[in-house]
């Protein structure tokens, strides 16, 4: 089956869905004869083909989705069994939705038509989507159920499509004690105190300024990596600054090989105002690292997790005094670490990328002959 895939920046540095349509392609490579379609590649894997598009000599972001909607269309139409987009395009027979759309972004900001109508970049967006989501319902896939659901409510009309969340490489093993002195000592860390993760470009959305205030409220000595483009890090040097004695906060920029990262570090803080199934909450579990996030409807894997069991979930994104309170109970006890780590990797196990290929693989078949295999 030759299959077409649809992703303007086809790299796992990116961020979580195009790391996620990276996975994908990769495991779907022995099945399926598999040609990428983007604009920017960070992995030419083996087994892949790849169809570059132009970049526009003007920065216009809504008017670079109508161009490389128009081109990705040019450039697969007629030539492939299955277009699998992940991407807001009109065309392709299976289209996953990663995030919120933007029909449901506007309707929870009360936006009226007459607003609408005076935004250019918006009636494109609304277009772009309708047309995406509207013209072959069977195809549609959400990586969460709220997801789903929420971008029914904002579209009436819209039939259910399929639920699947993304996967994981499951390791045999967890980090154990020397590794992590190892990964310390790779990154010039002490062998003591506590040290936090923080993972995500968009460091106000996932929750930086509410972890950089909670760590200043520590008992003990605290360093936080924080991975992600370092062009926002000017931004937070306030707060650094008032960290107080004992704590630090190093901003690591993007990191192409993360599993010194969770190595080293005690627990994965992700404090979002809003994600829908953050793979690194998943990669770090599956190496047995603690991870503390925010509830539903903040993330909205947190609804499948259980509290003080597979992860610590934090009420409010704001509130970093709960955030402080949890980092110091998970660093003083011992007991809730192993459980947290035990607990969140069998979560973790749940989810595997030969399962994900196995369920969009059933979706090609069904959508290309009608019948499913």
């Amino acid at each position: 089956m030759k299959v077409a895939v649809v992703s303007r920046n086809f790299s796992c540095e990116a961020g979580g869905a195009e790391s996620y349509a990276v996975h994908l392609a990769r495991a779907m490579r022995v099945e399926c004869e598999v040609t990428v379609v983007a604009q920017k590649f960070g992995e030419l894997a083996s087994g892949l083909q790849f169809v570059r598009v132009p970049r526009l000599p003007f920065r216009s972001r809504w008017i670079n989705q109508l161009w490389f909607d128009w081109y990705s269309k040019r450039v697969t139409r007629g030539r492939y069994d299955i277009v699998h987009s992940h991407e807001n395009v009109t065309h392709g027979q299976v289209q996953t939705v990663h995030v919120r759309t933007v029909h449901a972004s506007l309707r929870e900001k009360g936006y009226g038509n007459a607003r609408i109508w005076l935004s250019p970049r918006l009636i494109a967006y609304l277009w772009i989507e309708r047309h995406r989501l509207g013209h072959l319902p069977a195809g549609n896939v959400f990586v969460s159920e709220q997801l789903m659901d929420e971008t029914m409510a904002a579209m009436p009309g819209l039939d259910a499509g399929t639920v699947i969340p993304p996967g994981v490489n499951w390791p045999e093993e967890v980090v154990g004690l020397e590794q992590r002195s190892q990964a310390r000592r790779t990154l010039g860390l002490s062998p003591y105190g506590l040290v936090i993760g923080f993972v995500g470009h968009d460091f106000k959305k996932k929750g930086l300024d509410t972890l950089l205030r909670a760590v200043a409220l520590l008992r003990g000595e605290a360093v936080v990596l924080v991975v992600g483009r370092p062009a926002q890090s000017g931004a937070y040097r306030r707060l650094v600054e008032s960290l107080g004695a004992g704590k630090e906060c190093r901003f690591l920029g993007v990191v192409r090989d993360m599993s010194a990262i969770y190595a080293a570090i005690d627990c994965l803080a992700h404090p979002t105002t809003q994600d829908v199934f953050p793979m690194v909450l998943l990669e770090a579990m599956a190496l047995g690292t603690p991870v503390i996030t925010t509830v539903a409807p903040y993330n909205s894997m947190a609804s499948l997790l259980v509290d003080h069991q597979q992860a610590l979930l934090l009420g409010d994104p704001a509130d970093y005094r709960q955030l402080a309170a949890l980092l110091d109970l998970l660093a003083a006890d011992d007991d809730l670490r192993r459980r947290l780590s035990d607990g969140g990797r069998q979560f973790s196990r749940r989810y595997s990328w030969s399962d994900v290929k196995r369920a969009y693989y059933a979706i090609y078949m069904r959508v290309r002959t009608g019948v499913a295999p």
